[in-house]
């Protein structure tokens, strides 16, 4: 029988515990190492309660800092539950693979990645590109021979699992292929990172989508134009090494600039999340089982009443697909309808409730049930108290549903 190693006696400068929300064996007692501890965190978009796990293990081992690769979405939740060491490092945990420039491409779009029932949207959107007879190359591979196809091909199509800025952005960039990859809301910082139409380009639809590749087959010059520029750009900015310094830096000089410091400038919603703080698991308890529907399914209708407090919008706006509908009279909580890809998703509902759209959701409080008069269409419903307590969910069965 082999004999266990154990780490011998030694002073440490730093523990950095790298956790998603799957992850049920993370270490704990971490403080014993009598020094700075960094929870970075991974995957808070999918699984049963996942931004909940997470705090729950941060206020277990009250780590000094907190960090996200993918999520800068959810850090709003950090804030609001008490962390003050926050901080945007996104995709830290690339692994880079190098490869020569190539300019003479495939006249072809090229995906390599997980499918199947983690990934109900992107297995769409393949889909939907074969059905429109449209050139498509879908591989597996290992790095190395992802970057050979990234290159080689003229676009290179990628699907977030679920808003979440993802890995397959960088590693198409940094091979030299041109990133056509999904629109994410005005708090995930795509925008901020790869400042689409300089670097990438978007789709917000499968209909955008399938116009994007059609025109990128038709001019593929603008297509190598954009991926030269980032290509000849990741080492400069992107390229993992500068987010390991900038988390060196944070940690021992207490520096970090923006945009990878998280504070009230990194997100509208900073102030009305953190003033909400009281009531975090109700939020929550709301937020997640959407986030999961949002995961399976193209489109969400959410109906909030008005009865209900503007920070649940907030929350739920940074979902890019959430269509919300509010009633007429909208109070805009911290200028959402200011940000980008919002006011298009924000609907006003008139007249009688019986002449509404069904929802996929809907968050009321018991004041608007009685108000309204009649019960409103929808698959799943929250009901608010007067104390802000979640007096009803019927959302408890999304995860059975929809589980992968």
């Amino acid at each position: 029988m082999q004999q266990s190693k154990q780490i011998p006696d030694k002073e440490f400068d730093l523990v950095v515990v790298w956790t998603s929300s799957f992850d049920y064996s993370n270490p704990l007692n971490t403080k014993k190492f009598g020094c700075p501890t960094v929870l970075l965190a991974g995957d808070t978009r999918h699984w049963k309660f996942p931004i909940n796990h997470l705090l729950t293990y941060w206020i277990t081992e009250g780590f000094d800092y907190v960090a996200t690769a993918y999520n800068r979405q959810h850090l709003h939740w950090f804030a609001a539950a008490g962390v003050e060491n926050l901080a945007w490092l996104p995709l830290i945990s690339l692994h880079t693979v190098s490869h020569e420039w190539v300019e003479t491409r495939e006249n072809q779009v090229v995906f390599i990645g997980q499918k199947g029932s983690r990934h109900p949207r992107r297995c769409r959107l393949v889909q939907a590109i074969k059905n429109a007879d449209l050139p498509i190359l879908i591989k597996t591979a290992n790095r190395q021979e992802a970057a050979k196809w990234f290159a080689h091909s003229l676009i290179s199509f990628n699907c977030s699992q679920n808003g979440d800025l993802n890995l397959r952005n960088l590693e198409v960039i940094s091979a030299g292929g041109f990133l056509l990859t999904d629109q994410l809301s005005f708090a995930s910082g795509l925008d901020e990172l790869l400042a689409p139409g300089t670097y990438c380009d978007t789709y917000n639809s499968e209909a955008e989508l399938l116009e994007k590749v059609r025109y990128y087959l038709d001019h593929p010059q603008e297509a190598i134009q954009i991926a030269r520029r980032a290509y000849h750009t990741f080492d400069e900015k992107w390229h993992p090494r500068h987010r390991i310094q900038n988390l060196l830096d944070w940690v021992f000089g207490g520096e970090l600039s923006e945009p990878f410091r998280y504070s009230p400038r990194s997100d509208v919603r900073y102030f009305v999340s953190t003033a909400s703080s009281a009531w975090i698991d109700t939020r929550l308890g709301i937020y997640e089982p959407i986030q999961e529907l949002h995961r399976v399914q193209e489109r969400l209708r959410v109906f909030v009443g008005r009865g209900c407090p503007g920070v649940i919008a907030a929350d739920l706006l940074d979902l890019p697909r959430l269509e919300l509908y509010v009633e007429e009279g909208f109070g805009d909580p911290c200028a959402l309808l200011q940000q980008k890809g919002v006011p298009e998703r924000v609907h006003e509902v008139r007249g009688e409730p019986s002449s509404w759209p069904s929802f996929d959701a809907v968050v009321c409080t018991v004041g608007d049930l009685q108000r309204l008069g009649r019960p409103l269409r929808t698959s799943f419903a929250f009901i608010l108290g007067e104390d802000t307590q979640l007096l009803f969910a019927n959302a408890g069965n999304i995860h059975r549903n929809f589980s992968h």
